[in-house]
């Protein structure tokens, strides 16, 4: 027995060892497929990651490209100034001295109703318009859709024509924005129909168009968020994608320039298999800080994403510049209490800055951006929670007041205001001394809607800018005018 035993044991050892090594080899090749799949799944999430990523920015980068520009293309006063005869010191001032400065918008075309250049400005230089062509030889085709968005539509009104809503809505915008080769650079284009904000009309017809260009070589200083960490990233052609990098189409869906970004294909999976071929017993490790580093990977993108849009609904509603609510904020503020009733009234304060101008002409637009962050910021301290202040346009300012909404509060807010705004501005290489004058408006007092207390506002605030600045009028005529230095408080009727 013990001899069988002994014969036994050997075979039964040999059976275990057998058992040991093929659990091992089991074990060892399960672990490597599930890694190799998990690999698998790691690579393609991490590229479907980088691919949203990609594409969220870009199409973020277009959208605000057609923001930065609507501060001219939507506008009254550049209707008047760019319709025939073209106000070339509007051009100067508004375009050449601002859309490059503020937004590093590179070239500005204006294009005339049956397509030929009017105006054209590269960076903060007016060119010969005839120069423009060349541009609008790679731009034609968004010039005709902006038309046609113009077209389909426009509203007649007073005689004339104008766009209803907001020509930003990004579910229905007015703008055509697309990357392509322009000039043999690869740009970022944005053409949008030049439309008014308030009050002027269009004629019957075709209208001007507004074309921005902003290559994406400008892009360094604030570049797509998730560039910086992919390896060999750019923008080419469809035809000239390199071997091993990854891509996604942008611009224009069906678009005949089949511009892609590119970049390098990074394998989170060579990271796993490589630690997970360490020695057995190190596998769950070796696996476990794969897959973590993996997660972290994926985690960045997230977080990248997550940032971008965050920034980009800031950047929707607030001025970039002092960071207040920008119009569209303010606009959306008022509506919510005149059509949804958050309360039965408020006041509007329409305030322009009273000597901004001479700021820029002396010391430069550095010295009056300083100037009107400053400003921003004291008007805001000063309104308080008492209302919101936002900054649309230019050194023109908006305050909606919600509380205190006598006329004596309110007065004695507007003085306090301009007293606020008086106080001198040092900044390296001088001071500034502005001024400010305050025009009100109360709803539902003097206007049921909202675009017709912001127009009571306005042209109260145009009346005391008449009557000599500084000052604080009124839109009520049944109000007594009195007027004191622009130095301290002012009111008028």
């Amino acid at each position: 027995m013990s001899n069988a035993v002994s014969r036994f044991m050997p075979n039964l050892s040999h059976a275990v060892y057998l058992w040991c090594g093929v659990v091992i080899i089991a074990f060892a090749l399960s672990s490597f497929l599930i890694l190799t799949m998990a690999g698998v799944i790691a690579d393609e999430a991490h590229l479907e990651g980088e691919k949203a990523v990609l594409r969220h920015d870009v199409e973020s980068h277009l959208t605000l490209l057609a923001r930065d520009q609507a501060q001219i293309s939507y506008w009254d006063t550049a209707v008047r100034a760019l319709s025939e005869p073209v106000d070339e010191r509007f051009v100067e001032e508004e375009i050449a001295g601002w859309l490059w400065d503020d937004f590093k918008i590179n070239t500005t075309v204006v294009v005339s109703p049956d397509g030929a250049p009017v105006a054209l400005v590269h960076r903060d230089e007016v060119l010969e318009p005839s120069a423009g062509d060349a541009v609008l030889a790679g731009t034609a085709d968004l010039v005709t859709k902006a038309q046609q968005n113009y077209m389909e539509r426009r509203r007649a009104k007073n005689g004339g024509y104008v766009i209803p809503g907001n020509p930003l809505d990004e579910s229905n915008p007015l703008y055509v924005a697309d990357i392509r080769p322009v000039e043999g650079r690869i740009s970022f284009v944005a053409a949008q129909a030049i439309i008014p904000d308030r009050e002027v009309v269009l004629p019957d017809g075709a209208p001007l168009v507004l074309v921005t260009l902003k290559p994406v070589t400008l892009l360094s200083d604030s570049s797509l968020h998730s560039s910086p960490d992919l390896e060999g990233f750019a923008f080419a052609t469809g035809d000239a994608i390199p071997h091993g990098h990854a891509s996604i189409p942008v611009g224009i869906e069906g678009d005949q320039h089949d511009i892609h970004a590119v970049w390098k294909i990074d394998h989170p999976s060579e990271i796993i298999l490589n630690r997970a071929l360490s020695p057995l017993l190190g596998l769950l490790v070796l696996a476990s800080a794969a897959v973590l580093l993996v997660a972290r990977r994926s985690s960045a993108a997230l977080r990248a994403l997550q940032e971008s849009e965050a920034k980009n609904r800031f950047l929707a509603q607030h001025d970039p510049l002092t960071e207040l609510p920008n119009r569209v904020q303010f606009d959306l503020a008022l509506e919510a209490i005149i059509e949804k009733g958050q309360q039965d009234r408020c006041a509007i304060l329409c305030v322009d800055l009273d000597r901004f101008k001479e700021v820029n002409d002396t010391y430069g637009h550095h010295a009056g951006d300083t100037v009107l962050k400053t400003i921003g910021s004291r008007i805001s301290r000063t309104i308080g929670d008492a209302g919101m202040t936002a900054r649309i346009g230019g050194d023109e300012f908006i305050v909606l007041l919600y509380h205190e909404l006598d006329r004596e509060h309110v007065l004695q807010r507007c003085q306090q205001l301009i007293e606020c705004v008086c106080l001198p501005i040092t900044f390296e290489g001088g001071m500034a001394d502005v001024g400010a004058s305050v025009g009100v408006a109360w709803w539902p007092d003097d206007a049921l809607t909202a675009k017709s207390v912001i127009k009571c506002a306005d042209g109260a605030l145009y009346r005391a800018k008449e009557m000599g600045r500084g000052q604080t009028c009124f839109a009520r005529p049944d109000l007594a005018n009195t007027k004191t230095p622009d130095t301290h408080r002012g009111e008028a009727a």
